[in-house]
């Protein structure tokens, strides 16, 4: 059904959606319950239309404008090479080639946000150490590959750049964060603290990590209602109004955040699972990817809640931080 939002008699916004006049109550009920938000149905209120079709006010429970979020996009920041055959017992897929994506997403309040950075230049500074991370990880990206060079491409200066919310303390991950002008830090306290005790001085990160300057802020706990409760043990509120909630995914790396956007009901779950093959095909992990990650019982337990969230609620789009299709709004 079309969605309108709009002020009434100068009280907070509220969403107003209109529907079928054929529809029953209940199924009106089960139209308008999904996307992960609580809302109260309020038939009583008086109908806006009168043209055969209906409309019915739904109030969220905080009183939050469910606009926030006003786009959402996928820049490529180089490429990263993953052999399946090895890294799962039951996939003879090879090789595959994936990208390093950074997420773009406008707030109505906070402006223009990235989650993570991607690869740059920045990290063949320190040629030893870029030469140990392509021993493990097969990386392949350009100059033109960098965020700085992706928004310049669009015409777009990287000082529009507000906020950056950083899933976890890795290459790929803070490659760019060094090209951007000025912004903020955003994750759990988890990830920055993995950032505050990194060692400037030290490997491949001593020319991609933010410096001391740099604001970081760690997320609050969410305290309102969301489909993540179930699910997660904490729900931190990044913002403070519930337009973006950050969960612990801790597993894979020494601290790692996902970040969900409730109004359009995308999960951003790093690199809790390489890709969406690797969660929806039921990919078991091989002995040698388990010794790839920091704590094998967390990745294996989160592994497995996601797979449970993407089942009981389809509604919710799982995105990772190799994800080869991603839709922009």
């Amino acid at each position: 059904p079309p969605i309108n939002y709009l002020t009434i008699a100068r009280k907070k916004p509220c969403m107003v959606i209109t529907y079928n006049a054929n529809m029953t109550p209940a199924a009106r009920r089960l139209t308008f319950s999904g996307n992960g938000i609580q809302y109260r149905y309020e038939e009583n209120e008086p109908r806006l239309f009168r043209d055969g079709s209906g409309s019915v006010i739904f109030r969220n429970k905080r009183g939050i404008v469910m606009d926030k979020i006003i786009s959402f996009k996928r820049y490529i920041c180089g490429y990263e090479e993953f052999n399946f055959n090895s890294l799962y017992r039951n996939c003879s897929d090879g090789i595959k080639k994936l990208p390093v994506n950074v997420f773009m997403l406008e707030h109505k309040k906070y402006g223009v946000i990235l989650v993570n950075s991607g690869c740059s230049k920045l990290l063949r500074l320190n040629a030893t150490a870029f030469s140990r991370l392509l021993s493990k990880h097969k990386l392949r990206f350009t100059d033109d590959d960098s965020i700085k060079a992706r928004l310049l491409s669009e015409n777009m200066d990287p000082m529009i750049v507000k906020k950056v919310l950083l899933t976890h303390c890795s290459p790929e991950c803070c490659g760019g964060l060094n090209l951007l002008p000025k912004y903020e830090l955003l994750s759990i306290a988890r990830v920055l603290t993995m950032v505050w005790l990194a060692d400037p001085s030290d490997g491949i990160m001593k020319n991609t990590l933010p410096d001391a300057d740099t604001p970081k802020k760690a997320a609050g706990i969410f305290k309102g209602k969301t489909v993540l409760s179930d699910y997660f043990k904490w729900v931190f509120d990044v913002f403070g109004d519930g337009s973006i909630l950050a969960v612990d995914l801790t597993g894979c790396f020494g601290a790692m955040a996902g970040f969900f956007l409730p109004e359009k009901n995308i999960f951003i779950a790093a690199d809790a699972s390489i890709d969406e093959a690797a969660l929806s095909d039921g990919l078991i992990p091989s002995d040698k990817l388990l010794k790839m990650t920091a704590y094998p019982d967390d990745y294996l337990s989160i592994l497995a809640t996601l797979r449970r969230l993407k089942k009981d609620h389809p509604e919710i789009t799982l995105i990772f931080s190799h994800s080869e299709v991603v839709d922009s709004f």
